[in-house]
C-alpha cells in the first residue's frame, strides 16, 4: 500500500509540473493571451513568407502581457528594463530571398545625448528574440553629442547583418583622420552567429568621411536595407 500511494503521489506532482508548463517554458503568457494588447510599432514579414505581421509593444506593469514584444501567434519577448519606446521604430529588410523582416526599437534617449538601439527577429523560445552578442545588442550605442567615434549598421547582401565602427586613426596627424572596421554576422533563428571582421578603410580624413559617408556620424541605422 506505502508503494501504491508513492506512486500515485508521483503522479499527481506530474501532472501539476505538466500544468506549470503550458505557454511557454521562459515565463512567456498563453498563446495568444495578449493578441491586440500594446501600441503598434511596426508591420514586418518576420519569418519571410510574404506576409506582414503586425508587431506590438506593451508597456510596464504586473498584468502576464506587460513589458513585452507582441507578434501574432502567441510569439513574444520579455523586454522588461530596455526602455523602449514607440516612437522610431522602424523594420529593417533583409537582403535575399525568403529574408525575414526584423524590428528595430530604440531605448528612451539619455540624458547625456543618444540612446541605445535594439534588434528584433523571429526565433527564441518565445517565438521572438532580441538580436544580441555575448549578452549585449548588436548594435551599439548611438551617441548625439557630438564627441562619438564613428558608426552604423547595415545589412549584408546574404541575409545577415554588419556593424560599422571607427578608431582614430594611430599616429595622430594635423586632422583628425579614422580607420574603419567592419564585423558582420550571419542570422540564424534570430541569433547573429559566424562573425567576420574586416577592416575596409584606414587613414580616413575626418571631413572626408563626413562627407562621403555622413550615416557614421548622423545616427542612422539600416539605411539603404531591402
Amino acid at each position: 500500500m506505502r508503494a501504491l500511494g508513492t506512486l500515485l503521489a508521483l503522479a499527481a506532482l506530474a501532472a501539476v509540473s505538466g500544468c506549470g508548463q503550458q505557454g511557454g517554458t521562459t515565463g512567456a503568457p498563453a498563446t495568444d493571451a495578449c493578441a491586440g494588447k500594446g501600441t503598434a510599432v511596426a508591420r514586418a514579414d518576420l519569418d519571410g513568407n510574404g506576409s506582414l505581421e503586425t508587431v506590438r509593444l506593451t508597456g510596464q506593469g504586473s498584468d502576464p502581457c506587460a513589458h513585452r514584444l507582441l507578434a501574432p501567434g502567441g510569439a513574444s519577448h520579455d523586454v522588461a528594463g530596455l526602455d523602449l519606446v514607440t516612437k522610431g521604430a522602424t523594420v529593417v529588410h533583409l537582403r535575399g530571398a525568403g529574408a525575414p523582416d526584423l524590428v528595430l526599437l530604440s531605448a528612451k534617449p539619455h540624458p547625456r545625448g543618444g540612446s541605445q538601439p535594439h534588434l528584433f527577429g523571429a526565433g527564441g523560445p518565445d517565438g521572438l528574440t532580441e538580436v544580441t552578442v555575448g549578452g549585449q545588442p548588436v548594435v551599439p550605442f548611438v551617441a548625439t553629442d557630438g564627441g562619438a567615434a564613428p558608426m552604423t549598421a547595415t545589412c549584408t547582401k546574404d541575409g545577415g547583418v554588419a556593424v560599422v565602427t571607427g578608431t582614430a586613426s594611430e599616429p595622430p596627424g594635423v586632422v583628425l583622420a579614422w580607420d574603419l572596421s567592419r564585423t558582420s554576422y550571419d542570422l540564424v533563428d534570430g541569433r547573429p552567429v559566424h562573425p567576420r571582421t574586416a577592416v575596409i578603410a584606414k587613414d580616413v580624413a575626418d571631413p572626408l568621411l563626413r562627407k562621403e559617408m555622413p550615416e557614421l556620424f548622423d545616427g542612422s541605422l539600416f539605411s539603404g536595407c531591402s
